[in-house]
């Protein structure tokens, strides 16, 4: 199938007219109609507007010999990883990335809670004076984000 028959039957299945896929895809009315006539091919820019208008893979729209979409790769993420790395998209890199650190101490400071009780314990330092240690769930936390540590 060429690219005129093509873009007649994507225009046909989504409901655009010659005009409305020229807004859609950026492309000029004139060009459209040249390439609806088969007068004209489109360059690389004007071919993936109109493929991204239609809603086909720009290799499907530009190759007369495929007369069918090839298929689209599996997603292997589960919704909530899909959710998940979208919502982290939007946040940025570097903002993702302080989240996961925060999340990660916060994740250190609740298993050392669990692991130690909550309880106070008593350690002697290299010198042999006692100090008190402070199970990490019941420190006090500071603007940082971080236990504060507390000694005798």
């Amino acid at each position: 199938m060429i690219l005129k028959e093509k873009l007649q039957m994507l225009m046909a299945r989504t409901g655009l007219n010659g005009q409305k896929l020229a807004r859609l895809s950026k492309v000029s009315d004139s060009e459209i109609s040249r390439i609806l006539q088969g007068k004209s091919r489109p360059g690389l820019d004007n071919a993936f507007r109109l493929a991204k208008s239609v809603n086909v893979s720009l290799d499907y729209l530009a190759d007369d010999n495929l007369d069918t979409e090839p298929p689209q790769p599996t997603d292997h993420l589960t919704p909530e990883e899909r959710r998940l790395l979208t919502v982290a998209q939007k946040v940025g890199y570097s903002e993702a990335l302080t989240l996961l650190e925060n999340i990660r101490f916060l994740g250190y400071e609740v298993a050392m809670g669990r692991l130690v009780g909550g309880k106070p314990s008593i350690e002697i330092d290299n010198e042999g004076r006692p100090a008190v240690a402070v199970a990490a769930s019941t420190l006090p936390v500071t603007a940082t984000g971080r236990a504060s540590s507390v000694s005798a």
